[in-house]
């Protein structure tokens, strides 16, 4: 059985190594030139950061089990144990207070999508290649347009993990007489802000979590396990980078154009929280994920399940947009896929 993935993030990865459990022949299709998604690494000429998820909560028992398996395998820590929480909903400047929670928190070691190569590492994985069109043929199986050319290798089955309103698009637009299921989402975007500081601040803290304000989350990201050391390039002293998440309703107002804003209001926080200089920030780096997250209050999707066709679609939207949820997306969908046989 040959098994085409469109899309590298966690749950194509992840999938890919559950589907090569079985022996499965898998090809993975990725538009960008890296692995991991909206769990990417972003590495600039002055240091490296994790723009996308900046960390894994685990709440479930079967995803806690299965990041301590990742755990003895020295591929993720258990990171950060400070955890705060930012109450100041004023001009008047409130302390910080300890965050407690019943979930366990983790990153991935090295960098966030370090594990995706692992996963993939049988799979045929091709890079650089933008699928805008799907087509099933019949009695021979999927066919893939990818950079604007039709390939010439077939599949027998076709799995979609791109966020629903992409993945929606490319099955209406396969020429497959087939009613989709009342499927809606309406999606919410997110400007992620990279931060290095010409100093070492808070070092009790490793993660904030804002409260009504413009910023959503801090992390001091160069504090992750086994991430680069960092240094101020004039002085040679040790630096930080940080890394600011603005709230999804801000990130929808500014839009894409909205970058130099967006690094404003997060330099901005970040100094006034940890009440050090703007001048103190030496660089920043803004990334705007157009499709962040399914807005709050939606009810997840789960996965989309063709048998028939050999059709499946599914990601982390399909059951709460975090990596927990991919996990378990990857899991259902292997185990459709394979049921299916």
């Amino acid at each position: 059985m040959k098994v085409a993935i469109v899309g590298a993030g966690i749950t194509g990865c992840l999938l890919a190594n559950f589907l090569d459990l079985k022996s499965i022949d898998v090809s993975i299709f990725e538009k960008s030139r890296g692995f991991g998604g909206r769990a990417s690494t972003k590495q600039t000429d002055w240091g490296q950061c994790d723009l996308g998820a900046t960390i894994v909560p685990a709440q479930q028992a079967g995803f806690m089990n299965f990041m301590g398996t990742l755990c003895a395998q020295d591929r993720v820590s258990q990171w950060p144990k400070n955890i705060f929480v930012s109450q100041q909903t004023t001009d008047i400047k409130q302390p910080l207070e300890i965050f407690v929670s019943d979930k366990e928190y983790y990153v991935f070691n090295s960098k966030m999508n370090a594990a995706c190569r692992y996963w993939t590492k049988n799979a045929k994985v091709q890079s650089n290649n933008l699928i805008s069109q799907i087509r099933y043929i019949v009695g021979k199986g999927w066919q893939l347009k990818s950079n604007g050319v039709w390939q010439e290798k077939l599949f027998d089955k076709v799995v979609l993990t791109a966020p629903w309103p992409q993945s929606q698009a490319l099955i209406e637009q396969s020429e497959l007489s087939m009613k989709l299921p009342d499927f809606s989402q309406s999606w919410t975007s997110c400007w992620s802000i990279a931060l290095k500081l010409d100093q070492l601040v808070a070092s009790g803290v490793d993660l904030v979590y804002l409260k009504e304000q413009s910023i959503r989350t801090l992390v001091r990201d160069s504090g992750k396990p086994l991430r680069p050391q960092t240094f101020d390039a004039d002085t040679g002293r040790k630096s930080e980078i940080w890394v600011a998440q603005l709230t999804n309703k801000l990130s929808d107002d500014l839009g894409k154009e909205g970058k130099d804003k967006a690094i404003s209001i997060a330099t901005k926080g970040l100094c006034e929280l940890f009440d050090v200089p703007i001048k103190s920030v030496l660089n920043t780096y803004g990334h705007y994920w157009r499709y962040a997250r399914p807005r709050e209050g939606q009810k997840p999707l789960g996965i989309l399940n063709q048998q028939k066709y050999g059709l499946y679609a599914g990601g982390d939207w399909s059951f709460g947009a975090t990596i927990e949820s991919a996990h378990e997306a990857a899991l259902s969908l292997s185990q459709a896929i394979i049921m299916g046989e």
